[in-house]
């Protein structure tokens, strides 16, 4: 009878950037304890500076980065890593639970955020989703992320309230880098009357100037795609 062999899963190769040694060991040594679930080969490096020269850079499958770093901050090693290899996965990984940090990486292209107290069965969930093509969030920073979320949602409405109309419109063609006098042969006005509702608009969002009234408009989600 013939024997049937098993076939063996390829490990999965792991990255991990930590400038401190008993994190970057004591991860180690977490992936180790799920062996039964997913082969690891993990991979160090103690700032990102030293990552993006690793020789095993194209072959690593998932990164895990700390925020806190010397040098490129763990932001700065996101956006680089994915300029570099735009597939690669990244989960972020650190002590930080406020929203700024939080935002700051998931802005650069992280897919996942979790804090350095997870519990092993934990840190395989947020791989296992994060390498399925999936973000994860731990429960702390994703309350965090869908409050940071309702709270625009609320200053869209509350802005669009005292917004009129006219000064939407206005705000959308300032928003395609026309100018007054071009957003008043479009909308049949002078130019007098274009630069009164730019004022109105970037005193109503507390912007000190154009470049600010369109910065604060995007993040508020009141420019239309």
């Amino acid at each position: 009878m013939a024997s049937v062999k098993t076939k063996i899963a390829k490990p999965i190769n792991v990255l991990i950037i930590d400038d401190h040694k008993m994190v970057r060991d004591g991860l180690k040594v977490m992936l180790g304890s799920l062996k039964q679930f997913m082969q690891f080969s993990v991979f160090e490096a103690e700032s990102g500076e030293e990552a993006l020269k690793k020789k095993d850079f194209n072959a690593i499958d998932l990164m895990i980065i700390d925020y806190n770093m010397p040098g490129m901050s763990g932001a700065e090693t996101v956006f680089a890593v994915l300029r570099s290899k735009p597939e690669m996965k990244i989960l972020a990984l650190s002590n930080y639970s406020e929203l700024p940090y939080i935002q700051n990486m998931v802005d650069a292209g992280a897919k996942g955020y979790i804090l350095k107290n997870i519990e092993p069965a934990e840190m395989l969930r947020a791989i296992k989703t994060i390498l399925s093509g999936n973000k994860y969030f731990s429960n702390e920073v994703a309350i965090k992320l869908l409050d940071e979320q309702e709270e625009k949602t609320m200053q869209k409405i509350r802005l669009q309230k005292f917004i009129t109309p006219r000064e939407n419109q206005v705000l959308q063609m300032i928003a395609r880098e026309m100018t007054s006098k071009q957003i008043g042969e479009q909308l049949f006005v002078n130019s007098r009357t274009v630069d009164s509702h730019r004022r109105n608009l970037t005193k109503k969002l507390n912007a000190k100037n154009t470049v600010g009234l369109i910065k604060i408009a995007y993040k508020l989600n009141l420019i239309e795609e």
